[in-house]
């Protein structure tokens, strides 16, 4: 005898008779999930990444050597490491320039291939005692006075399990380990001033001077400005300029700028995001309308025999809107969790392949976007299905029963 199939059991015992078609609405279902939940995912990652470093620049105004400014902007993003610098003392000739309130300087070396990381890092000395960009940032983590000798490490390099790093064959102790920007900062560690001379001379034992040794004391890669209330970065590096014949041929960067610039990358990138989802929205809305409605059609004689044995139009249209949930549900589920398992290992991989500051957002955030898709997904599958649904019960059950005959 066959088992008893109650009302209640019949949409699941539907959808497990007919493999083929449950397995091609869950699989349209599962791939608009990936498009939603990873686009989601990436554009709230990309966000936070620009957040992170609108906060991390605090500078108005960069004064770099000259030809030097694609390499200072690559520092603020996700550029390679580089070494340069001026050879001459420049902040205290910039200093003297009308419109500035706060002024701090910075030295970049790039290191050879670390033991600590699979590619070199990027080494920045600054001055605790004046800096107001990276000064406020070190002491969130490092309360104490960075010494000389020592570093602070960025979140992406990987610190010996003594606290040590090795660089240019010497090891060095790390003190703290800040939190992740998503920017080129994690893959770099900050020394004060004093320690640049040490940096310079490991590196004449190991490989090629990074630079002369007269100039490791004294080597300025970039003069960092906050301007005065009332005055723009562009008038003050005029002002800079005007001060002597020196310094009109250095180059400047604006942080602002370099901001502005990201944001409208990462916004034509989203609305390209956007347009691509929508479209396969669109497209897997038609699709499965167009199986729900062939499923609907083979089912004739079925939907007819339950009229006839006193099913309501309203019991016919709930069992076909309850499949469409399960198969929704179902693909939202898959669909979240492909998804998840491309963008949260491979996050890394992903930010530096796009060039833009990426900064995987929090638990919360994610649940919250899980449970959204989820929430597409269903209403998706349930859209698909009403057009149909409400098909079902026009025609009286005898003329319906003799359609499927």
């Amino acid at each position: 005898m066959s088992p008893h199939i109650s009302l209640a059991r019949l949409p699941l015992e539907n959808l497990r008779r007919k493999p083929f078609r449950t397995a091609s609405l869950i699989t349209v279902v599962a791939i608009l999930s990936v498009a939603f939940f990873g686009g989601s995912m990436l554009a709230m990652n990309l966000n936070k990444g620009l957040t992170s470093m609108e906060e991390r620049l605090g500078a108005d105004l960069m004064v770099v050597p000259q030809t030097t400014e694609s390499k200072a902007e690559a520092l603020l993003t996700d550029g390679t490491p580089n070494t340069f610098y001026f050879t001459n003392d420049i902040e205290s000739k910039v200093s003297k320039a009308d419109g500035i309130a706060q002024i701090t300087s910075q030295t970049y070396i790039s290191s050879l291939a670390a033991a600590c990381c699979a590619e070199k890092l990027q080494i920045i000395g600054f001055d605790p005692q004046t800096d107001f960009v990276i000064e406020p940032w070190v002491a969130s983590q490092y309360d104490k006075t960075l010494g000389d000798g020592q570093m602070v490490a960025g979140a992406n390099v990987n610190v010996s399990t003594d606290g040590t790093i090795e660089l240019y064959g010497k090891t060095w102790p790390v003190v703290a380990q800040l939190a992740s920007t998503g920017t080129s900062l994690d893959n770099s560690v900050f020394v004060n001033k004093a320690t640049v001379p040490q940096m310079v001379a490991a590196s004449a034992k190991v490989a090629k001077r990074v630079m002369p040794q007269e100039y490791a004391s004294k080597a300025v890669s970039s003069v960092l400005i906050k301007v005065q209330d009332g005055y723009d970065a562009h008038t003050v590096a005029n002002n800079i300029a005007k001060l002597d014949p020196q310094l009109a041929s250095v180059g400047f960067v604006y942080p602002g700028g370099v901001t502005a610039s990201t944001k409208t990358s990462l916004n034509t990138m989203l609305s390209y995001m956007l347009v691509f989802v929508v479209v396969l929205w669109v497209m897997g809305l038609i699709v499965m309308l167009a199986v729900f409605s062939s499923s609907v059609n083979e089912r004739k004689k079925e939907f007819a025999s339950l009229r006839i044995m006193g099913a309501t139009r309203g019991m016919l249209i709930s069992i076909v809107i309850r499949e469409a949930l399960i198969t929704g549900l179902a693909g939202g589920v898959i669909g979240v969790a492909a998804a998840s398992l491309i963008v949260f290992p491979f996050s890394g991989y992903i930010g530096k392949q796009m060039q833009l500051p990426y900064l995987q957002v929090g638990i919360g955030s994610i649940l919250v976007m899980a449970l959204i898709a989820l929430v597409f997904a269903v209403f998706t599958a349930a859209v698909a299905s009403l057009f149909v649904a409400f098909r079902l019960g026009r025609p009286e059950a005898y003329l319906t029963l003799r359609e499927g005959e």
